[in-house]
């Protein structure tokens, strides 16, 4: 009788271990989030690009909203997944049935962990949106090996922060020879508004403590082997001569330095050629013309938003005269927005690179759509990639093949 419980004990481990061998994913994608403002779009960008070979799905919270999305859509119910994100069994449970989580639930530091935590734990590639660095560090530092042990791709900022700004280092910093440093300025040009999910994780910034950290431009790095330099004109405000225009600091500066410093740290432990210092910051451009009330208002706002932000008061009159979550610019506003960028890098020889890139619509809800959901296919459709895991960034997941795909479809590059 011993003899048969220890036969039954050995049996039951090994079919345990077969059946874990077995393939569950039964999806190549899931978006989380299907019924939010941006989510909703990445559903129809999904809808209209997503070859008929691959097999997406669609989740949410609300059923009866994300039924509506889906009838729009005409999706199957098959395809459809009520979720909690704060729940982990309902989290686990959607996990467990995709290669690859999108998600664009945000605030993310209030939506995301359990999604982070159970993709690391089921070796689900995950991508988000996200601009919270300080959350992200937060998540590394939790689930970064365990992500590493089961292969699973973590890729936040893949949105309109950070791939732009990504991108355009990788690029830039590969056309110079090792440099001992290497300084880029990218300037930016925009047309587009804010959702409410935007604002609201903004907001969350402030009431979290979390912008606290923005001042730290390694908060990413997890070892000391990027230098990084200051630019001189870090925080300028005024005209700059590299472009002829009037110029303020970007407002997503702070999150896609860091997303770049990253990279860079990354890559010159692997050999790549980034430099060992390093300066990268970002800046609104105004126009060649002095307009004293744009230049006023724009830097009115930045000062406004970065000293009282902080103050409950203030975050009080922005969420009742900002767009609630679920709610944004019109369809006309998002489709005659831009981004143009002209990035300008020199290394210590005074040799000079500069990259153009562009794409039409709204930056905030065109471009962080296109970001994403073309990030996701390419992980998707090219299993070859490199076989980095864990957190990383846009570039130290795609090289090449993420520049290559977009620059097939709308994305506007040149480097001179």
């Amino acid at each position: 009788m011993r003899g048969f419980f220890l036969y039954s004990k050995y049996l039951r481990n090994a079919l345990t271990h077969f059946f874990h061998l077995l393939p569950k994913q039964s999806f190549d994608i899931i978006l989380v989030g299907a019924t939010g403002f941006t989510g909703q779009r990445a559903a129809r960008y999904l809808h209209q690009h997503a070859p008929d070979s691959l097999r997406w799905g669609l989740a949410a919270r609300n059923s009866s909203k994300l039924e509506s999305i889906a009838g729009q859509l005409n999706i199957s119910g098959d395809r459809l997944f009520t979720v909690d994100t704060l729940n982990r069994q309902q989290v686990d449970q959607l996990v467990q049935q995709s290669r690859i989580i999108i998600t664009t639930v945000g605030p993310f530091s209030l939506y995301g962990e359990q999604l982070i935590a159970s993709c690391s734990e089921h070796g689900t590639h995950y991508l988000d949106i996200t601009g919270e660095v300080g959350f992200i560090r937060k998540m590394k530092e939790k689930y970064q090996q365990t992500a590493i042990e089961n292969k699973c791709k973590l890729i936040p900022f893949s949105g309109f922060d950070s791939v732009p700004a990504d991108i355009a280092a990788f690029l830039l910093s590969r056309e110079f020879a090792k440099p001992d440093k290497l300084t880029i300025r990218a300037y930016y040009s925009i047309r587009g508004g804010f959702n409410g999910g935007t604002i609201a994780t903004m907001m969350n910034k402030f009431e979290s403590g979390e912008y606290k950290q923005m001042n730290n431009p390694a908060l990413l790095i997890t070892d000391a082997s990027q230098q990084i330099e200051k630019d001189p004109l870090q925080n300028y405000f005024g005209f700059s001569s590299d472009i002829n225009r009037w110029v303020t600091p970007f407002i997503m500066s702070p999150i896609n330095s860091k997303v770049v410093y990253n990279t860079a740290a990354e890559m010159r432990k692997q050999g790549k050629p980034y430099a060992e210092r390093m300066s990268y910051q970002e800046f609104s451009s105004l126009g060649k013309k002095y307009n004293p009330v744009s230049f006023f208002i724009t830097a009115l706002i930045l000062l406004a938003i970065t000293k009282l932000g902080p103050k409950k008061w203030f975050r009080t009159i922005l969420q009742n005269i900002m767009p609630a979550p679920g709610e944004g610019p019109s369809e006309e506003a998002i489709e005659n927005g831009y981004f143009k960028m002209r990035a300008i890098a020199s290394d210590e020889t005074g040799l000079t690179k500069q990259l153009t890139m562009s794409y039409p619509g709204d930056p905030g809800n065109k471009s962080t759509v296109f970001f994403l959901c073309e990030s996701a296919l390419c992980l998707a459709l090219n299993p070859s990639l490199n076989d980095r895991y864990g957190f990383l960034s846009p570039v130290l997941a795609f090289e090449d093949a993420l520049v290559d795909r977009m620059t097939q479809q709308q994305l506007s590059l040149s480097i001179s």
